[in-house]
């Protein structure tokens, strides 16, 4: 074992690609067959706006992860952190429009996230990227490159997964310094190595001439 790993380094957090281990049916299905219900989902919350209908498809979508082999740990921290959205919004409605809005929202977002996390735990990124480069191919008759799309795509994945979990390690300094209240000390640092997380990544595709 490496001296770096017996030091306790905290690995970032994966947003994406971080699959259940214990698979179920949900991992079987073809990531198209769960892209196209997750658009079926949005559409019909955007459509009937109706509270009843988008908590039923949480509520759906949530039998549906437990039938799959998942476990209440794969969704519960998810689910506090859009539950902090969801009451801010609900407050909102209920003092600047109706409660009825503010319950419709709610469902509409819970409803959505948790078919975007049924998806991720149950797809690989890799998955993700093969699908999406099919989708796309058709752009290959108007000039497009769908082996660009699709890495643009990897990056962005995996920006989002780095960028997180500097907005973490910047979180931890911060109150290791006892800066708990200081947001510059949260997120300067988060957004200077970014930036060269991105210079990296430009200068690396530049070096090995994947992209012009």
């Amino acid at each position: 074992m490496s001296r770096t790993s017996r030091a306790g380094i905290r690995p970032r957090p994966q947003l994406f690609g971080k699959v259940a281990h214990t698979p179920g049916w949900l991992h079987r299905t073809p990531t198209g067959v769960k892209l196209v219900v997750i658009a079926l989902i949005g559409v019909v919350a955007l459509i009937f706006r109706d509270p009843i209908i988008n908590w039923s498809m949480f509520a759906v979508l949530v039998v549906l992860g437990f039938t799959a082999k998942l476990r209440l740990r794969h969704f519960l921290k998810t689910w506090l952190y859009a539950a902090v959205l969801i009451l801010i919004v609900i407050a909102m409605q209920y003092f600047f429009g109706s409660l009825h809005a503010g319950l419709t929202v709610g469902g509409t977002v819970f409803a959505c996230v948790q078919a975007a996390m049924l998806l991720t735990l149950t797809t690989t990124v890799a998955q993700l990227l093969d699908t999406f480069t099919v989708i796309v191919s058709p752009l290959r008759f108007f000039g497009a490159s769908p082996d660009t799309i699709a890495l643009t795509a990897s990056l962005m994945v995996r920006a989002i997964s780095h960028i997180s979990g500097l907005l973490g390690e910047a979180d931890r300094a911060a109150r290791a310094r006892g800066l708990d209240s200081s947001i510059k000390a949260r997120v300067v640092p988060a957004i200077l190595r970014s930036v060269k997380y991105a210079q990296d990544t430009g200068r690396a595709l530049d070096a090995r001439g994947i992209v012009d």
